[in-house]
């Protein structure tokens, strides 16, 4: 997995540049795996986003990882051009959509597609208690695996003393539009999480994923690291 996220509404404020890193690695590829080891990825993804305004902001990936036996390998490049419904039009909860386009390659040693994702993006607060669903479809157009994806993810928070939020987070594949997998062949990871909120300026989200079935990737770690910069900071 390149980034493992559940996005929330709210995006980059004008002027302002935001700097993410993405590191997650696999203890534990699906079952049955001949060379469990082949599955030991650390994968290393650096996106930068920048807010214009008119709630509008336009994202770039580069990912990337270090492969056991082959060192840091480039696996492709994304953009990701996002906007959010204002706040003037006083809606019961936040939406967004995002919509991320690019090259990538699932492993080093395979061919760059071009792929992406279609993420609509739902979340509300309840006092100390934050939802997030992300209902994301993930595409391929090119090659072996081309495919119109159902790959749902959600988020519960508590936030503690507006400091620290803990809870958990869900990521699923449940197939394509064409044709749901079995059960067993699906992929369902759930896991604990926490953010801390202490600086404005910061970001910080980390948690440990289970996979719940056969086909699923067991034992991720996750953890994000972000900085936002902006011209009043500048000066």
């Amino acid at each position: 997995e390149s980034e493992i996220q559940v996005y929330s509404s709210p995006i980059t404020e004008k002027n302002e540049t935001f700097i993410e890193l993405h590191s997650n690695y696999t203890f534990k590829g699906i079952n049955g795996l001949p060379d469990p080891s082949s599955a030991r990825y650390l994968n290393e993804s650096f996106e930068f986003t920048h807010g214009f305004g008119g709630n509008f902001e336009l994202g770039f990936y580069v990912f990337g990882a270090f492969i056991p036996g082959k060192g840091y390998q480039y696996l492709g490049s994304h953009i990701r051009p996002r906007i959010t419904v204002p706040e003037k039009w006083k809606w019961p909860f936040g939406a967004s959509l995002s919509v991320e386009f690019g090259f990538e390659r699932p492993i080093a040693d395979s061919d760059y597609v071009w792929d992406g994702e279609i993420r609509p993006i739902i979340d509300k607060n309840f006092g100390p208690w934050y939802f997030s669903f992300n209902p994301n479809m993930d595409f391929v157009l090119n090659g072996n695996d081309k495919h119109l994806g159902i790959t749902p993810q959600f988020k519960a928070v508590y936030t503690i003393q507006q400091k620290v939020g803990v809870g958990f987070e869900y990521y699923g594949t449940l197939g394509t539009f064409k044709e749901i997998l079995p059960g067993n062949f699906q992929e369902h990871l759930l896991g604990p999480m926490v953010d801390l909120y202490c600086l404005r300026n910061w970001e910080f989200n980390s948690g440990f994923l289970f996979g719940l079935t056969p086909n699923s990737n067991h034992y991720i770690f996750k953890l994000i690291l972000g900085r936002r910069f902006s011209k009043s900071q500048s000066k």
